[in-house]
């Protein structure tokens, strides 16, 4: 099953992150503490799926930001033709889904509406990859079947290619 009564927006004053549980307690307090403030400060950019009846409500969230990979890092994969300097990509800080909507796809979505939004940026100003450390080895393979492959020094810090997530896009209708 699909859940699609949901439109992304910049986090705002107005959504209300003090009801959203995802389960991971250090996730619910960024969201509740530092996610508005730091969007603010411009440090990392959170946006937010919210209820299409309920405006204030937040179904989950992901945050990104720009980084950059020491080149002997990146997999083979993603790092074919580029050169032997730092790699441009964008980081995924985090992404949650709040308990009552998990099971439903929307971690799916918005790892695709991130991944859209770096692809986005990237155009302006460069990147080849969406970086994720993921929190333990089932998020780990969450993320893997997405087509994410491990750094080569790092197994739970994957790199997912703007030119697969654009292949996914493409797939699902989103470009």
């Amino acid at each position: 099953m699909m859940f699609t009564d949901w439109h992304e927006a910049a986090i705002g004053k107005t959504h209300n992150r003090m009801n959203f549980d995802c389960g991971n307690a250090d996730l619910n307090q960024f969201l509740q503490r530092h996610a508005r403030q730091n969007h603010e400060k411009g440090t990392t950019k959170t946006y937010v799926a919210l209820d299409n009846s309920d405006v204030t409500r937040i179904h989950s969230f992901y945050s990104v930001s720009p980084a950059s990979l020491i080149y002997a890092q990146v997999p083979g994969a993603i790092s074919k033709g580029l050169g032997r300097y730092d790699v441009p990509v964008f980081r995924l800080d985090r992404l949650a889904v709040d308990k009552s909507m998990q099971g439903q796809g929307l971690g799916a979505q918005l790892l695709l509406s991130a991944g859209k939004r770096c692809i986005q940026a990237a155009l302006q100003v460069g990147g080849v990859a969406l970086l994720i450390d993921a929190k333990n080895k089932q998020v780990c393979d969450w993320y893997k079947g997405f087509g994410a492959v491990p750094l080569n020094d790092q197994p739970l810090s994957l790199l997912l290619s703007f030119k697969t997530l654009y292949a996914a896009l493409s797939a699902s209708g989103r470009l």
